[in-house]
């Protein structure tokens, strides 16, 4: 019963995200402000919640860095939960991680709906939702990879205009 009311409020969330992803806005570090339904309308694209106060965040962006850098054609928001753009963009810098210094706040978050860092969620080209994950990701993980690599295939762009996974998971 219990596991039951779990994936109905789970399925639920991830219908109202679906509404609200196109709806997402963040901020660069010139403080221009973007929403993803203007910035990336018919492109699929990773957003990826991090803070540098979240050590499974620290932990995992050297390697989502070096992973970005072998697949140029996936398009990724690095979008910090810090509390000024500042501390995201110094903490990028003295850690040599080549990453836009991005910023959101937890109201916006929150309607992506984001529980706990870090957390990496896969929009496909039409603003819907195909998965979400919280948690440490292992960017050298093959089928973590492959499914990211799928996102932005033609090929998945010309076959799937009906996302079929829609689940949240946590790893770690």
């Amino acid at each position: 019963m219990i596991k039951r009311i779990y994936m109905g409020a789970l399925a639920s969330l991830f219908l109202l995200v679906s509404a609200q992803a196109a709806d997402f806005k963040w901020m660069d570090d010139t403080g221009e402000v973007y929403s993803l339904s203007e910035a990336y309308k018919g492109q699929a694209v990773v957003v990826h919640f991090w803070a540098s106060w979240c050590p499974p965040c620290v932990a995992e962006m050297p390697e989502m860095s070096a992973w970005l850098k072998e697949h140029p054609n996936v398009k990724v928001l690095p979008v910090s939960l810090d509390h000024n753009l500042e501390t995201a963009k110094s903490f990028l810098q003295q850690n040599h991680i080549a990453l836009p210094a991005l910023l959101t706040d937890n109201s916006q978050s929150g309607r992506m709906g984001v529980r706990g860092l870090p957390t990496t969620i896969l929009i496909d080209q039409h603003g819907e939702v195909i998965t979400g994950r919280i948690g440490m990701q292992d960017w050298k993980e093959r089928t973590w990879t492959d499914q990211l690599l799928a996102l932005f295939s033609s090929e998945h762009a010309q076959k799937n205009s009906n996302p079929t996974e829609v689940t949240l998971t946590k790893s770690n």
